[in-house]
């Protein structure tokens, strides 16, 4: 490829609120120019090919999870409660070993008949009005709700649990760091899973319950009650912000894509591949944070130990030499061998889940709301370098149901 070389060099600012509406062309002239890219405002490197993120996720002994997933080089993701995302092994090891056994595939599964259920009873009172929004009545309670039956968290908590992720993982125009909308939150949220841990402690033990199978790990000495708190903090947001956040993703471009979106009326048995096609076109996780452990060199640029590296998921999703018409939405392409979950001992422990509940919430919406259009002028977006989506997004609609 010929440059330009009158061209100043790519920008890439993940703290721009301006870059969060559309960061794709950024990432695809980094691709070209400068995949291994150094922002020295904020003092890391992005990686935003695939070849260099995949190696990447799978070196944890050069690319480590201590630091946690943000790409603030002077965090201190180790001051809260440990989640086992910001480990490596042995202690990763431990309680990934854990956990594993709750989240195969066969035991989602059975989270299926609830999940519809669920989504039925969200969508059938906004049907009358002829519109709703997808995320505020629709995705930001559901994936919440079903969470909550696997931690035990009451309906009538659930919406205080979102209120608090949501505050902890936003970000104004421009922020760096952590301000104090986020620090109380956190700790709000961990105060919650104290108390909820304690009130369950002395419950019989239930081997098909995942919130009772840690804290019998707990009362094993397995895992520590911090490690508790850390869990549930982790569930709650990462189990629900994302797949969130997704469902709005993939709402936007099928209104924006109409073609696509008929395609899955006429063949509603492809929207599991058309969630796969939303993971990798415009997935939530944008990208990951990890801390070198060791000087190395990646497309001749020198990182040195401690240097932070941002993996661009998105970016590396929609790589060229990776995909054929990678800029292309295709509900039928159907390739799971996106980075939307990460890869190697660090890949996604809920990713069963969040395939099953943004299945379930298509196969549902789309019977019941064919043809939509978005308002986009009402439209609003999260702002947070790690997750991307809507935090509004409102549909008008004909009921035809």
């Amino acid at each position: 490829m010929t440059l330009d070389t009158g061209r100043s060099a790519p920008v890439f600012d993940p703290y721009s609120h301006a870059m969060h509406d559309d960061p794709y062309p950024s990432y695809a002239r980094l691709r070209a120019e400068d995949p291994v890219h150094y922002n020295s405002e904020h003092g890391f490197w992005l990686f935003t090919k695939w070849d260099d993120c995949h190696a990447a996720f799978r070196d944890f002994k050069t690319y480590s999870s201590i630091n946690g997933p943000a790409l603030e080089a002077d965090q201190s993701a180790n001051a809260g409660y440990p989640m086992f995302i910001n480990m490596d092994p042995p202690n990763h090891t431990r309680i990934r070993k854990l956990l594993s056994g709750l989240m195969v595939p066969q035991r989602i599964k059975s989270l299926e008949d609830y999940t519809r259920k669920k989504a039925i009873a969200l969508l059938e009172p906004m049907l009358a009005g002829g519109e709703m929004d997808v995320i505020k009545d629709f995705s930001a309670i559901l994936p919440m709700d079903v969470i909550s039956t696997m931690i035990h968290v009451p309906e009538s908590e659930q919406a205080d649990v979102r209120t608090w992720a949501d505050d902890l993982i936003y970000r104004e125009d421009g922020q760096f760091g952590l301000t104090d909308r986020n620090v109380k939150a956190y700790f709000k949220i961990a105060a919650y899973f104290d108390e909820l841990a304690k009130s369950l402690a002395h419950k019989p033990y239930d081997p098909d319950d995942m919130f009772s199978c840690v804290l019998r790990a707990e009362k094993d000495g397995k895992m520590t009650h911090d490690d508790v708190i850390g869990f549930g903090i982790l569930l709650a947001v990462a189990g629900n912000e994302t797949t969130t956040k997704l469902i709005g993703n993939m709402a936007y471009r099928l209104w924006q894509y109409p073609e696509q979106r008929q395609r899955l009326l006429d063949h509603p048995e492809r929207i599991g591949d058309a969630v796969e096609e939303t993971l990798r076109f415009d997935g939530s996780s944008q990208l990951i944070g990890r801390t070198v452990m060791q000087d190395v060199e990646v497309r001749g640029k020198k990182l040195k130990k401690g240097d932070r590296v941002g993996l661009c998921i998105v970016s590396a999703s929609r790589d060229e030499d990776r995909y054929d018409n990678a800029d292309v939405y295709d509900v039928f392409r159907g390739e799971r061998n996106h980075m939307a979950f990460g890869a190697g001992i660090h890949s996604c422990l809920g990713a069963a889940l969040a395939r099953l509940e943004v299945r379930v919430c298509f196969e549902e919406l789309l019977k019941r709301i064919p043809h939509y259009d978005v308002d986009v002028g009402r439209a609003d977006r999260t702002h947070n370098p790690n997750v991307r989506g809507y935090t509004t997004l409102p549909i008008r609609f004909t009921q035809t149901y």
